[in-house]
Protein backbone atom coordinates (compact mmCIF):
# COMPACT_ATOMS: atom_id res chain seq x y z
CA UNK A 1 0.00 0.00 0.00
CA UNK A 2 1.78 3.16 -1.34
CA UNK A 3 1.04 6.71 -1.83
CA UNK A 4 3.18 7.78 -4.81
CA UNK A 5 2.85 11.48 -4.15
CA UNK A 6 6.64 12.56 -3.82
CA UNK A 7 7.17 10.39 -7.08
CA UNK A 8 4.85 12.51 -9.35
CA UNK A 9 4.98 15.59 -10.65
CA UNK A 10 2.74 17.98 -10.17
CA UNK A 11 -0.17 17.98 -13.27
CA UNK A 12 -1.73 20.95 -14.59
CA UNK A 13 -5.10 20.32 -16.01
CA UNK A 14 -5.27 22.50 -18.68
CA UNK A 15 -8.60 21.36 -20.18
CA UNK A 16 -11.32 19.85 -19.10
CA UNK A 17 -14.48 17.65 -21.41
CA UNK A 18 -17.62 15.86 -20.19
CA UNK A 19 -20.70 14.15 -21.79
CA UNK A 20 -23.41 12.46 -19.15
CA UNK A 21 -26.94 12.54 -18.30
CA UNK A 22 -26.99 15.96 -17.67
CA UNK A 23 -26.00 16.96 -21.26
CA UNK A 24 -22.91 17.48 -23.83
CA UNK A 25 -20.82 19.87 -21.24
CA UNK A 26 -18.49 20.42 -17.78
CA UNK A 27 -20.84 22.73 -17.30
CA UNK A 28 -23.93 20.83 -17.52
CA UNK A 29 -22.70 18.71 -15.33
CA UNK A 30 -21.55 21.20 -12.83
CA UNK A 31 -25.04 22.70 -12.55
CA UNK A 32 -27.10 19.65 -12.56
CA UNK A 33 -24.36 18.44 -9.70
CA UNK A 34 -24.52 21.78 -8.00
CA UNK A 35 -28.36 21.83 -7.95
CA UNK A 36 -28.58 18.25 -6.72
CA UNK A 37 -30.87 18.54 -9.97
CA UNK A 38 -32.84 15.30 -10.37
CA UNK A 39 -32.51 12.83 -13.56
CA UNK A 40 -34.89 10.46 -14.93
CA UNK A 41 -33.73 7.18 -15.32
CA UNK A 42 -34.94 4.76 -18.30
CA UNK A 43 -35.63 1.64 -18.25
CA UNK A 44 -33.51 -0.38 -19.75
CA UNK A 45 -34.90 -3.99 -21.11
CA UNK A 46 -32.74 -7.26 -21.84
CA UNK A 47 -32.81 -8.03 -25.66
CA UNK A 48 -32.65 -12.36 -24.74
CA UNK A 49 -33.01 -13.90 -21.47
CA UNK A 50 -35.36 -12.85 -18.80
CA UNK A 51 -35.05 -11.14 -15.36
CA UNK A 52 -37.69 -10.54 -12.79
CA UNK A 53 -36.52 -6.92 -11.43
CA UNK A 54 -36.26 -3.85 -13.31
CA UNK A 55 -32.87 -2.58 -14.32
CA UNK A 56 -32.46 1.20 -15.07
CA UNK A 57 -30.05 4.05 -16.09
CA UNK A 58 -29.43 7.79 -16.45
CA UNK A 59 -28.71 7.78 -20.29
CA UNK A 60 -26.79 10.53 -21.58
CA UNK A 61 -29.57 12.49 -23.96
CA UNK A 62 -29.35 12.71 -27.73
CA UNK A 63 -26.54 15.88 -28.29
CA UNK A 64 -27.21 19.32 -29.51
CA UNK A 65 -26.34 19.26 -33.34
CA UNK A 66 -23.58 21.99 -32.71
CA UNK A 67 -21.74 19.41 -30.04
CA UNK A 68 -22.59 16.22 -31.98
CA UNK A 69 -18.49 15.24 -33.29
CA UNK A 70 -18.70 14.78 -36.76
CA UNK A 71 -16.21 12.62 -39.07
CA UNK A 72 -16.62 9.70 -41.21
CA UNK A 73 -14.83 7.41 -38.51
CA UNK A 74 -17.92 8.16 -36.59
CA UNK A 75 -20.71 6.70 -38.64
CA UNK A 76 -20.51 3.18 -37.61
CA UNK A 77 -18.53 4.02 -34.54
CA UNK A 78 -19.79 2.92 -30.40
CA UNK A 79 -21.27 5.54 -28.36
CA UNK A 80 -18.92 5.17 -25.94
CA UNK A 81 -16.76 6.27 -29.20
CA UNK A 82 -18.81 9.79 -29.65
CA UNK A 83 -18.69 10.18 -25.86
CA UNK A 84 -15.08 10.22 -25.59
CA UNK A 85 -14.24 12.01 -28.85
CA UNK A 86 -17.21 15.29 -27.68
CA UNK A 87 -15.31 15.48 -23.95
CA UNK A 88 -11.91 15.54 -25.50
CA UNK A 89 -12.95 18.25 -28.25
CA UNK A 90 -14.26 19.99 -25.21
CA UNK A 91 -11.05 19.80 -22.92
CA UNK A 92 -8.85 20.58 -26.13
CA UNK A 93 -11.05 23.72 -27.05
CA UNK A 94 -8.63 26.72 -27.08
CA UNK A 95 -5.57 24.84 -25.89
CA UNK A 96 -2.73 25.47 -27.69
CA UNK A 97 -0.74 21.79 -28.41
CA UNK A 98 1.41 20.07 -30.80
CA UNK A 99 -0.80 16.94 -32.04
CA UNK A 100 2.83 15.26 -33.08
CA UNK A 101 3.72 15.93 -28.65
CA UNK A 102 0.10 14.62 -27.70
CA UNK A 103 -0.72 11.36 -25.60
CA UNK A 104 -3.80 9.78 -25.27
CA UNK A 105 -4.91 7.40 -22.14
CA UNK A 106 -8.42 5.79 -22.05
CA UNK A 107 -10.07 4.31 -19.21
CA UNK A 108 -12.72 2.41 -19.42
CA UNK A 109 -14.52 -1.00 -17.52
CA UNK A 110 -17.11 -2.42 -20.84
CA UNK A 111 -15.81 -0.34 -23.87
CA UNK A 112 -17.86 -1.03 -26.58
CA UNK A 113 -19.97 -3.44 -25.44
CA UNK A 114 -23.46 -2.25 -27.23
CA UNK A 115 -21.31 -3.47 -30.54
CA UNK A 116 -19.90 -6.36 -28.92
CA UNK A 117 -23.22 -7.92 -27.56
CA UNK A 118 -24.88 -6.83 -30.84
CA UNK A 119 -21.64 -8.97 -33.12
CA UNK A 120 -22.22 -11.73 -30.70
CA UNK A 121 -25.92 -11.87 -31.14
CA UNK A 122 -25.66 -11.80 -35.04
CA UNK A 123 -22.81 -14.59 -34.72
CA UNK A 124 -25.08 -16.87 -32.83
CA UNK A 125 -28.36 -16.35 -34.02
CA UNK A 126 -27.71 -15.41 -37.88
CA UNK A 127 -23.87 -16.22 -38.44
CA UNK A 128 -24.11 -16.26 -42.26
CA UNK A 129 -25.05 -12.67 -41.74
CA UNK A 130 -22.69 -11.11 -39.25
CA UNK A 131 -21.81 -8.10 -39.95
CA UNK A 132 -17.71 -7.96 -39.65
CA UNK A 133 -18.18 -4.08 -40.18
CA UNK A 134 -19.14 -4.55 -36.39
CA UNK A 135 -15.87 -6.43 -35.10
CA UNK A 136 -13.72 -3.76 -35.14
CA UNK A 137 -15.81 -1.34 -33.06
CA UNK A 138 -15.76 -4.62 -30.49
CA UNK A 139 -12.32 -4.01 -29.71
CA UNK A 140 -10.89 -2.17 -26.51
CA UNK A 141 -8.43 0.26 -28.17
CA UNK A 142 -11.31 1.25 -30.63
CA UNK A 143 -12.12 4.34 -29.37
CA UNK A 144 -8.84 5.65 -28.68
CA UNK A 145 -7.42 4.81 -31.93
CA UNK A 146 -10.33 6.56 -33.25
CA UNK A 147 -10.00 9.99 -31.42
CA UNK A 148 -6.37 9.72 -32.27
CA UNK A 149 -7.02 9.67 -35.65
CA UNK A 150 -9.19 12.92 -35.15
CA UNK A 151 -7.21 15.00 -33.64
CA UNK A 152 -4.20 14.05 -35.48
CA UNK A 153 -1.84 12.80 -32.15
CA UNK A 154 0.76 10.18 -33.07
CA UNK A 155 2.24 10.17 -29.60
CA UNK A 156 1.62 7.47 -27.30
CA UNK A 157 -2.23 6.11 -26.88
CA UNK A 158 -3.00 3.40 -24.39
CA UNK A 159 -6.27 1.81 -23.29
CA UNK A 160 -6.85 0.74 -19.76
CA UNK A 161 -9.22 -1.80 -18.89
CA UNK A 162 -10.65 -2.34 -15.32
CA UNK A 163 -12.29 -0.77 -12.34
CA UNK A 164 -13.09 3.00 -13.29
CA UNK A 165 -10.43 3.90 -10.49
CA UNK A 166 -8.01 3.15 -12.64
CA UNK A 167 -7.95 6.90 -14.02
CA UNK A 168 -5.64 7.27 -11.05
CA UNK A 169 -2.97 5.13 -12.52
CA UNK A 170 -3.59 6.92 -15.93
CA UNK A 171 -3.04 9.69 -13.92
CA UNK A 172 0.33 8.47 -12.56
CA UNK A 173 1.44 7.25 -16.44
CA UNK A 174 0.91 10.36 -18.11
CA UNK A 175 3.15 11.80 -15.63
CA UNK A 176 5.80 9.53 -16.16
CA UNK A 177 5.36 10.58 -20.07
CA UNK A 178 5.19 14.34 -19.38
CA UNK A 179 8.26 13.87 -16.61
CA UNK A 180 10.15 11.53 -19.07
CA UNK A 181 9.66 14.38 -21.91
CA UNK A 182 7.97 11.93 -23.78
CA UNK A 183 4.85 14.36 -24.70
CA UNK A 184 4.33 17.55 -24.16
CA UNK A 185 0.62 17.29 -23.25
CA UNK A 186 -1.35 13.83 -22.17
CA UNK A 187 -5.28 13.66 -22.58
CA UNK A 188 -6.87 11.25 -19.83
CA UNK A 189 -10.23 9.81 -20.16
CA UNK A 190 -12.59 7.67 -18.40
CA UNK A 191 -15.66 6.35 -20.59
CA UNK A 192 -18.53 3.86 -20.77
CA UNK A 193 -22.24 3.32 -22.60
CA UNK A 194 -24.90 1.87 -21.22
CA UNK A 195 -25.30 -1.76 -22.21
CA UNK A 196 -28.40 -3.53 -20.72
CA UNK A 197 -25.80 -6.93 -19.68
CA UNK A 198 -23.47 -4.46 -17.90
CA UNK A 199 -26.01 -2.76 -16.14
CA UNK A 200 -27.81 -5.83 -14.90
CA UNK A 201 -24.32 -7.38 -14.06
CA UNK A 202 -24.30 -3.69 -11.69
CA UNK A 203 -27.34 -4.40 -10.11
CA UNK A 204 -26.20 -8.12 -8.12
CA UNK A 205 -24.19 -5.08 -5.76
CA UNK A 206 -27.76 -4.12 -5.03
CA UNK A 207 -31.16 -3.76 -7.00
CA UNK A 208 -31.97 -0.31 -6.78
CA UNK A 209 -28.53 0.64 -8.33
CA UNK A 210 -29.41 2.66 -11.09
CA UNK A 211 -26.26 3.01 -13.87
CA UNK A 212 -25.10 5.85 -16.20
CA UNK A 213 -23.02 6.27 -18.84
CA UNK A 214 -20.45 9.34 -20.30
CA UNK A 215 -17.37 10.53 -20.80
CA UNK A 216 -14.82 12.56 -18.47
CA UNK A 217 -11.85 14.53 -19.85
CA UNK A 218 -9.11 16.18 -18.43
CA UNK A 219 -5.88 18.07 -20.51
CA UNK A 220 -2.95 17.71 -18.44
CA UNK A 221 0.72 19.07 -18.69
CA UNK A 222 3.50 20.12 -16.60
CA UNK A 223 3.17 24.01 -17.55
CA UNK A 224 0.82 26.47 -17.31
CA UNK A 225 -2.38 28.22 -16.12
CA UNK A 226 -4.97 25.95 -14.31
CA UNK A 227 -6.10 23.24 -11.58
CA UNK A 228 -3.16 21.49 -10.63
CA UNK A 229 -2.88 17.88 -9.78
CA UNK A 230 -0.81 18.30 -6.17
CA UNK A 231 -0.56 14.13 -5.09
CA UNK A 232 -2.44 10.39 -6.33
CA UNK A 233 -2.76 8.57 -3.19
CA UNK A 234 -2.76 4.50 -3.16
CA UNK A 235 -3.35 1.69 -4.08
CA UNK A 236 -4.53 0.70 -0.71
CA UNK A 237 -5.67 -2.62 -1.32
CA UNK A 238 -8.42 -5.16 0.55
CA UNK A 239 -9.67 -8.16 -0.62
CA UNK A 240 -13.07 -7.86 1.09
CA UNK A 241 -15.64 -5.88 1.82
CA UNK A 242 -15.17 -6.03 5.74
CA UNK A 243 -11.24 -4.62 4.83
CA UNK A 244 -12.34 -1.84 2.30
CA UNK A 245 -13.19 0.57 5.32
CA UNK A 246 -9.78 -0.31 7.00
CA UNK A 247 -8.03 0.78 3.68
CA UNK A 248 -10.31 3.96 3.16
CA UNK A 249 -8.82 4.70 7.41
CA UNK A 250 -5.84 4.00 6.33
CA UNK A 251 -5.56 6.22 3.08
CA UNK A 252 -7.45 9.11 4.17
CA UNK A 253 -4.78 10.33 7.16
CA UNK A 254 -2.58 10.94 4.12
CA UNK A 255 -4.64 13.79 1.84
CA UNK A 256 -3.85 16.83 2.92
CA UNK A 257 -6.87 18.81 4.94
CA UNK A 258 -9.48 19.94 2.11
CA UNK A 259 -11.81 22.58 1.54
CA UNK A 260 -13.92 20.08 -0.71
CA UNK A 261 -14.29 16.57 -0.78
CA UNK A 262 -15.84 14.90 -4.34
CA UNK A 263 -16.90 11.07 -3.16
CA UNK A 264 -18.06 8.16 -4.95
CA UNK A 265 -21.43 7.86 -2.92
CA UNK A 266 -23.94 6.60 -5.39
CA UNK A 267 -27.41 7.08 -2.61
CA UNK A 268 -27.58 3.50 -1.11
CA UNK A 269 -26.18 3.27 2.46
CA UNK A 270 -25.02 -0.09 1.85
CA UNK A 271 -22.58 0.70 -0.96
CA UNK A 272 -22.03 4.16 0.88
CA UNK A 273 -21.46 3.03 4.35
CA UNK A 274 -17.42 2.41 4.14
CA UNK A 275 -16.54 5.68 2.29
CA UNK A 276 -18.62 7.22 4.50
CA UNK A 277 -17.66 6.40 7.55
CA UNK A 278 -14.01 6.66 7.21
CA UNK A 279 -14.28 10.13 5.94
CA UNK A 280 -16.79 11.03 9.08
CA UNK A 281 -14.01 12.31 11.55
CA UNK A 282 -12.16 14.72 8.64
CA UNK A 283 -14.74 15.37 6.18
CA UNK A 284 -14.36 18.82 5.00
CA UNK A 285 -16.71 21.28 5.06
CA UNK A 286 -18.61 20.78 0.98
CA UNK A 287 -19.23 17.61 -0.03
CA UNK A 288 -20.49 15.87 -3.31
CA UNK A 289 -21.65 13.30 -4.74
CA UNK A 290 -22.09 13.60 -8.30
CA UNK A 291 -22.85 9.64 -8.91
CA UNK A 292 -26.27 10.39 -6.77
CA UNK A 293 -27.19 12.74 -9.52
CA UNK A 294 -25.84 11.38 -12.72
CA UNK A 295 -25.93 7.19 -11.61
CA UNK A 296 -23.27 4.59 -11.85
CA UNK A 297 -21.02 5.56 -14.55
CA UNK A 298 -18.32 2.74 -14.08
CA UNK A 299 -15.89 3.48 -16.69
CA UNK A 300 -16.44 7.17 -16.53
CA UNK A 301 -17.15 7.44 -13.36
CA UNK A 302 -13.96 8.22 -11.64
CA UNK A 303 -13.36 10.79 -14.42
CA UNK A 304 -16.41 12.56 -14.04
CA UNK A 305 -15.45 12.83 -10.16
CA UNK A 306 -12.03 14.70 -11.49
CA UNK A 307 -13.80 16.48 -14.17
CA UNK A 308 -16.46 17.84 -11.37
CA UNK A 309 -13.38 18.55 -9.05
CA UNK A 310 -11.60 20.60 -10.74
CA UNK A 311 -14.35 22.89 -12.76
CA UNK A 312 -15.37 23.88 -8.94
CA UNK A 313 -11.85 24.59 -8.27
CA UNK A 314 -11.58 27.03 -11.30
CA UNK A 315 -13.14 29.99 -10.14
CA UNK A 316 -11.38 30.65 -6.69
CA UNK A 317 -8.71 29.32 -4.31
CA UNK A 318 -9.81 25.41 -2.73
CA UNK A 319 -8.21 22.45 -2.01
CA UNK A 320 -9.68 19.65 -3.36
CA UNK A 321 -9.78 15.97 -1.91
CA UNK A 322 -11.56 13.19 -4.72
CA UNK A 323 -12.17 10.06 -3.03
CA UNK A 324 -11.86 7.00 -5.50
CA UNK A 325 -12.61 3.46 -3.59
CA UNK A 326 -12.52 1.12 -5.72
CA UNK A 327 -15.49 -1.78 -5.61
CA UNK A 328 -13.86 -4.87 -5.15
CA UNK A 329 -10.02 -4.44 -5.41
CA UNK A 330 -8.22 -1.23 -3.97
CA UNK A 331 -8.63 2.70 -2.88
CA UNK A 332 -7.28 5.65 -4.14
CA UNK A 333 -7.28 9.45 -4.02
CA UNK A 334 -6.36 12.62 -5.86
CA UNK A 335 -5.76 16.18 -4.43
CA UNK A 336 -6.94 18.97 -7.32
CA UNK A 337 -5.88 22.58 -5.69
CA UNK A 338 -5.72 25.93 -6.98
CA UNK A 339 -3.85 26.43 -4.03
CA UNK A 340 0.21 27.54 -3.81
CA UNK A 341 1.96 25.72 -1.27
CA UNK A 342 5.22 24.77 -0.32
CA UNK A 343 3.87 21.76 1.98
CA UNK A 344 6.00 18.44 1.19
CA UNK A 345 3.80 15.68 -0.23
CA UNK A 346 3.33 13.18 2.87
Amino acid sequence: MITDATRMPSLVIRGLGAVSAAGWSVDEMVAAVSERRSIPATAVPRADGLRNWDVTAKLVPPAPPALLPKHPRLRRASPVTRFMVAAAQEALKGAEFDPQRLGIIVVMTNACVQFTSRFYNEVIHTPALASPLLFPETVFNAPASHLATLVGASGPVSTLIGESNLIAEALRLGGLWLDNGQVDHCLVIGAEEADALALEAMTYYHKRLVGGEGAGALLLSLEGDGPRIEAVHGPFSYATRAQRRKALEEMIPHIRPSSMLVDRAIGIDRLDRDERLAWSATAPPTIHHPLEILGECMGAASALQLVLAAALARPSPVTCAVSLPGTGSAAFAVEISTETTDQPPD
